[in-house]
């Protein structure tokens, strides 16, 4: 399919798309005799995984890496839980260090409050 047909099928923009290959997460579409990107109907759940993974705070090269090892396969349920288990982490020990500088300013704010 080409690639505005896989824009609207994925709900990308063909800019997105450009950008997701043009950074290695998608391989390099074939080329039909006009010149023009052939992408398979795979591509629509390779890129929904990509912008999804995306909205969940993950990099382009975590997200590169992920597939990298999943080669040709979508990546298996195992590598996919244990991805999330780790961005879990990452995110709650970013938390607990968000609500440690934010009780640091409250404490800051009190003290100057208190001085004259």
């Amino acid at each position: 399919m080409r690639i505005g047909e896989l824009a609207k099928r994925s709900l990308l923009t063909t800019s997105r798309i450009r950008y997701y290959e043009s950074h290695g997460l998608l391989p390099k579409a074939g080329r039909g005799e006009n010149g023009y990107r052939d992408y398979p109907d795979s591509m629509v759940s390779t890129l929904r995984l990509i912008d999804d993974a995306q909205g969940l705070g993950f990099s382009l090269t975590e997200i590169r890496d992920g597939l990298a090892q999943a080669g040709d396969a979508p990546p298996s349920k195992r590598d996919m839980l244990e991805a999330l288990q780790g961005k879990l982490i990452s995110l709650d020990q970013h938390i607990e260090d968000v609500m440690l500088r934010r009780a640091r300013i409250v404490e800051l704010i009190e003290e100057l409050e208190h001085c004259s």
